[in-house]
C-alpha cells in the first residue's frame, strides 16, 4: 500500500513538471501507475491533497537532512550552516520545475489551499534560516537578522535562477561553501551596519506572537483530528494549547512539548516555525 502511494507521488512530479498541474488528469497519472481511479482515490482525496503532500515531502526531506547534520556537535557553527545551506540549493535543483509550475499556476494572491500552504512555508523557511543565521553567528547578528536573512535568501535565489536558466551546473558543495563565507565576510566586518528593515512590527510584539503560536497550534489540532493522527500527538498539542492560554506559558514545559512534536517527521515543517516564534518570544532572538 504505502508502495503504490509513493509510486503515484513519483509519477505525479514527473507529469506535473513536464505538463504543468492544471493540465495534468486524475487520470493521467493512474494511466502512468497501470491503476484505476479508483485506486487513486483510495490514497487521495484529490489532486490538490497530492499536491499538498508533495510539498510537505519537499519541506520534511530538507529540514531533516539539514538537522541530522546540525546534531553532530563536533563539526562548528558555521560548518553546519554551509551544510544546510548546500541541503536547501540540492531539494530546490532536484524539485526545481515542480516549483516552477507552483509558481506559474498557484500566484501568491491567489486564494485556495495551496496558495495558502506556500505563503504560510515561505514564513517557516524565513524563520528556519534566522535560527540558522543564530546557531552560526550568535547574538551579534539579532540587531539586523531581518536583513541578514534576506540578503541570505537572495543570494541562494540569484544563484539557483543562474543554474537553472543559464547553466551548467555548479557544484553544489562549494557553492554552500562559498555562500557561508560571503555571509561570514559580512558579520565579520559589520562595525558600520545599521539594519534597514525594521527589528520589529505590531505583529511581532510577545502578545501576537503567543497569540500566533496558540492559533497555528489550534488550526494543526483540526487538521490532525481529520486525519487520525496518534492521540499521543494530539493529547502533546492539548497541552501547548492550554499552556499557551496563561499569561506567562512555563518555558521548560513549551520547550519539550514542541521538542517532542519537531521529533515528528510528519510535523517537522508546521513545528519549526513555532519554535522560531516562541524562541523570539522568550527574547532569544530579540
Amino acid at each position: 500500500m504505502a508502495q503504490r502511494h509513493d509510486e503515484l507521488l513519483d509519477a505525479a512530479v514527473q507529469l506535473f513538471q513536464k505538463n504543468g498541474f492544471n493540465t495534468t488528469s486524475v487520470a493521467d497519472i493512474t494511466k502512468a501507475c497501470n491503476i484505476s481511479k479508483g485506486a487513486f482515490y483510495k490514497h487521495f482525496d484529490s489532486k490538490e491533497s497530492m499536491i499538498l503532500e508533495l510539498l510537505e515531502r519537499y519541506y520534511d526531506d530538507m529540514f531533516n537532512e539539514a538537522d541530522r547534520f546540525s546534531e553532530d556537535i563536533q563539526r562548528s557553527p558555521l560548518v553546519v550552516l554551509k551544510r544546510k545551506i548546500t541541503v536547501e540549493l540540492e531539494k530546490s535543483i532536484e524539485y526545481k520545475a515542480f516549483f516552477f509550475a507552483l509558481v506559474t499556476e498557484f500566484p501568491p494572491y491567489e486564494e485556495g489551499k495551496i496558495p495558502e500552504f506556500l505563503n504560510r512555508i515561505r514564513e517557516t523557511h524565513h524563520q528556519w534560516h534566522k535560527q540558522a543565521l543564530i546557531d552560526a553567528f550568535g547574538p551579534k547578528v539579532k540587531v539586523y537578522l531581518s536583513d541578514l536573512a534576506v540578503m541570505m535568501e537572495g543570494i541562494i535565489h540569484s544563484y539557483l535562477l543562474w543554474i537553472i536558466w543559464k547553466g551548467p551546473a555548479l557544484p553544489l558543495d562549494r557553492l554552500g561553501d562559498f555562500i557561508g563565507e560571503r555571509l561570514k565576510a559580512i558579520v565579520e566586518n559589520d562595525e558600520n551596519l545599521s539594519p534597514m528593515l525594521p527589528k520589529s512590527t505590531d505583529t511581532d510584539s510577545p502578545a501576537s506572537m503567543k497569540e500566533s503560536i496558540a492559533r497555528d497550534l489550534n488550526t494543526l489540532r483540526s487538521e490532525l483530528i481529520k486525519s487520525d493522527a496518534p492521540e499521543k500527538d494530539l493529547q502533546t498539542i492539548d497541552l501547548l494549547i492550554e499552556e499557551f492560554k496563561q499569561d506567562k506559558p512555563r518555558e521548560f514545559l513549551v520547550d519539550a512539548l514542541l521538542g517532542q512534536l519537531h521529533r515528528r517527521s510528519y510535523l517537522k515543517t508546521r513545528i519549526t516555525n513555532m519554535m522560531t516564534v516562541w524562541e523570539v518570544w522568550k527574547g532569544d532572538l530579540l
